[in-house]
């Protein structure tokens, strides 16, 4: 069998390919672990065990390199009853942020449109 020079670039592009997708689904399964650890810090269920990939943009760091800011959301819920949203933001693997929609706390008063936010930076 004759391999050409656009065979051996289809062969590096396809291996390219499954290293970023077996990548991906190992930074996902880190974010899915932090998530898990917020929601049970602030005292919240995460919901249905997973997290979905939602955004995903190129950005720069704080020393000037340039990586994928992926974006995973979630839901979670506090009593049971209702379904809020989340998300997990990663800059390559490290952690950008993770935000809870506007909830009540556990043991607050019952519900009402004076929700507070959970931002952990």
């Amino acid at each position: 069998m004759n391999f050409s020079l656009g065979h051996v670039v289809l062969l590096m592009l396809a291996a390219l390919l499954l290293y970023w997708i077996w990548r991906g689904l190992g930074l996902r399964d880190r974010a899915l672990a932090q998530v898990r650890q917020h929601c049970n810090k602030a005292d919240v269920q995460l919901l249905d065990e997973s997290i979905a990939l939602s955004r995903l943009r190129i950005a720069r760091d704080g020393a000037g390199r340039i990586n994928l800011v992926r974006r995973y959301i979630f839901e979670f819920t506090v009593t049971g009853e209702r379904r809020y949203t989340g998300f997990i933001e990663l800059h390559g693997n490290r952690l950008l942020r993770i935000e809870l929609a506007p909830h009540p706390f556990p043991g607050g008063p019952p519900e009402d449109d004076s929700h507070k936010v959970v931002r952990l930076h």
